[in-house]
């Protein structure tokens, strides 16, 4: 059976509707590619490699594993725990199988978990059989008494098949390990249907005028790039209510998206910042510090008031640079109806060097949304 590397991403298995978390897992499958070219998305926030190559060049699994996740660290450690933009742990398993892989990345809180070759069958054994993702299979085998995949695994294979058939058999060799796959662990390829493309006119775009061969040869090339990749790969932006920029653009699949309008919501949002919006907005906000001229770091009072004037600012580290002028803040009181609860203020600020930020005060920091031209 192949040796397997699941990476797990607790907090990427939803999408948000910014879509920053499909731009965080990208950068985790790319970061894997640098370790393997055979890395394959098993559903969102779950991707494999298999080990036996990268494990002989890097001198053995647990090497591979810890130099991955150190990687993989690396390259979403621009938003630290807790912070906006923060994307969380991510957890590395490998077993013999998909299966199990999986099982050891979801237990991998700690570090990476490695299953020693032919040992699958002990690790599953103690899992709950709901890991199964069979509600009826499972809701019979607790009335039988049966909750683990080690109870499961002892029942006599023909018992099995003739009780449960077909899925039930596959099931039960899985809990065996005897098998390393279980349909339903892979998410399926999902079609679309978008706007039929004619790639005639696409061939002529000069007879149907220069806008309309724009949006012709848009549409062949989008068409192009979902037969390559899936359907939801394809994407483009809508605007939408909100108080923060990266609050108002949605990703929405390009196939769908005459079934998406653009959704402005009510007026007013309380606490949204006025136009211009910034040019730049950070996928990551960065880290920044802003203080008085006596050094004290400036906050934000629960009414929206400033505790003290700006005077210097510094961003991800580096050098101070004296403000000239600031605009707010604007506080926003977000979920306030939920544990969930987030309490912010943004202002803008603008530097000696001509340099226009977007500042967000949360949870005892200062960070930098965006940046203005």
């Amino acid at each position: 059976m192949e040796r397997l590397l699941v990476i797990w991403c607790p907090e990427l298995t939803e999408e948000q509707e910014d879509g920053r978390g499909s731009r965080a897992f990208t950068e985790v499958v790319e970061t894997a590619s640098g370790f393997s070219p055979a890395v394959e998305v098993v559903r969102p926030g779950v991707c494999a490699l298999a080990t036996r190559g990268p494990a002989r060049y890097f001198g053995g699994e647990e090497r591979l594993a810890r130099q991955l996740a150190d990687a993989l660290a690396d390259a979403l450690a621009g938003a630290p725990a807790g912070a906006p933009g923060g994307e969380g742990p991510v957890q590395i398993g490998i077993a013999d199988g998909l299966f199990a892989a999986m099982l050891a990345a979801r237990a991998a809180t700690a570090g990476p978990v490695i299953v020693a070759a032919g040992a699958s069958a002990a690790f599953l054994a103690h899992w709950p059989v709901d890991v199964l993702e069979r509600p009826e299979l499972a809701d019979l085998l607790h009335r039988l008494g049966i909750r683990t995949l080690g109870g499961f695994a002892a029942l006599p294979a023909r018992h099995v098949l003739a009780r449960l058939g077909a899925d039930g058999t596959a099931c039960h060799a899985v809990a065996r390990a005897d098998a390393g796959e279980l349909d339903g662990l892979r998410a399926p390829r999902r079609t679309q249907p978008g706007r039929p493309v004619d790639h005639g006119a696409a061939r002529q775009p000069g007879f149907w005028g220069t806008a309309a061969a724009a949006e012709v040869r848009a549409d062949a090339a989008a068409a192009r790039a979902e037969g390559l990749l899936h359907p939801e790969s394809v994407v483009v932006g809508r605007l939408q209510g909100g108080r923060g920029p990266a609050e108002r653009a949605r990703l929405v699949p390009w196939a769908g998206r005459w079934l998406e309008p653009a959704r402005i919501g009510p007026e007013p949002w309380p606490g949204r910042i006025p136009s211009p919006a910034p040019v730049v907005v950070f996928d990551r906000p960065l880290p920044a510090v802003l203080v008085d001229e006596g050094g004290a770091v400036v906050a934000v009072s629960a009414g929206g008031v400033l505790s003290t004037t700006p005077a210097r600012l510094s961003v991800s580290g580096g050098p101070w640079t004296a403000t000239t002028a600031w605009a707010g803040p604007w506080p926003a009181d977000e979920r306030w109806w939920s544990g969930r609860r987030r309490r912010k203020a943004r202002m803008q600020v603008v530097t000696e060097t001509g340099a226009a930020y977007l500042l967000v005060r949360e949870r005892g920091g200062w960070w930098v949304e965006g940046a203005y031209d």
